[in-house]
C-alpha cells in the first residue's frame, strides 16, 4: 500500500529522502529544509518559527542543530 505524505506547511509531496532512511524531506524555500520520520510521525527542522507553526498545527517537532541535521550535505540555509 502506498500513502502519500504532504508537507503540512506548503502542500507539497514529501521526497524520499536518499540521505536518510526512514526520512522523507520537502526542501521547499518557503521553510527550508523540514524531514519527516517515518517511523513515528515526528517532524525535524533546523528553524525555530517553523517548528512553531508545526506545532500550531498539532505536530510533533524537533529543533535540531544544522550541523548534526545535515551532515556533510551541501544545502544553503537561508
Amino acid at each position: 500500500m502506498w500513502v502519500e505524505f504532504k508537507c503540512p506547511l506548503c502542500g507539497k509531496d514529501l521526497d524520499d529522502d536518499k540521505t536518510m532512511a526512514n526520512f522523507l524531506v520537502c526542501g521547499d524555500s518557503s521553510h527550508g529544509l523540514l524531514r519527516f520520520f517515518t517511523g513515528d510521525g515526528c517532524y525535524f527542522t533546523t528553524n525555530e518559527q517553523v517548528a512553531e507553526e508545526l506545532m500550531k498545527k498539532g505536530k510533533r517537532v524537533h529543533i535540531v542543530d544544522p550541523k548534526e541535521f545535515l551532515g556533510n550535505q551541501t544545502i544553503n540555509l537561508e
